[in-house]
């Protein structure tokens, strides 16, 4: 059985059926999420790199409707998960992210633009879009920008104590407000 994620769908038609897509897809299904884990994955060593996460399920559902009482805006309404290596930016090791896109789409022409707020506006240059690519913006979109542990404890390393028993260290601008003060005198 074919992928519906990869099927061109016309959002009109699908809306007027009240369509309901549930399936699974995998991380690898998504080039640019890909591109995403596999450059972040770079920053830590080979040999503790995860390997199959390409393979891990994405569990998707997706749902078409009419968002005006009139039938002639087409939306869609959906959210997508999946369990995705990242690299935390704490300790600088591989965890697994639970990553959970949800999304409430009006799918419209280019300058269609209509005031519904509480929608997110996906403009269409065709009649028909693949719902991967709909999806797939939803779960990059959806990813920390600095992804981290929960808690400091589950960090491989410790944060580094700030502790004054070092080096001296060289504060240039400590004394900036006296010196600002005399100036101004």
């Amino acid at each position: 059985m074919a992928n519906p994620l990869f099927d061109r769908v016309v959002p009109k038609e699908s809306a007027a059926r009240g369509q309901l897509i549930e399936c699974k897809g995998k991380v690898g299904d998504f080039e640019r999420l890909v591109e995403i884990i596999g450059a972040d994955l770079a920053a830590v060593s080979e040999d503790i790199r995860p390997q199959r996460w390409r393979a891990e399920p994405v569990d998707i559902r997706l749902e078409f409707g009419w968002v005006d009482g009139l039938q002639g805006i087409p939306g869609i309404t959906g959210r997508a998960s999946a369990h995705i290596p990242v690299v935390c930016q704490r300790c600088l090791e591989a965890f697994e992210l639970s990553l959970n896109a949800s999304f409430k789409m009006v799918l419209v022409k280019p300058g269609e633009w209509p005031d519904l707020p509480e929608y997110e506006v996906w403009e269409l240059e065709e009649e028909a879009l693949r719902l991967v690519d709909l999806v797939e913006e939803s779960l990059v979109m959806a990813m920390p920008l600095a992804p981290s542990h929960d808690s400091l404890e589950s960090c491989a390393r410790p944060a580094v104590e700030n502790t004054e028993s070092g080096p001296e260290k060289v504060r240039p601008f400590a004394d900036l407000k006296s010196q600002m003060e005399k100036s101004n005198n």
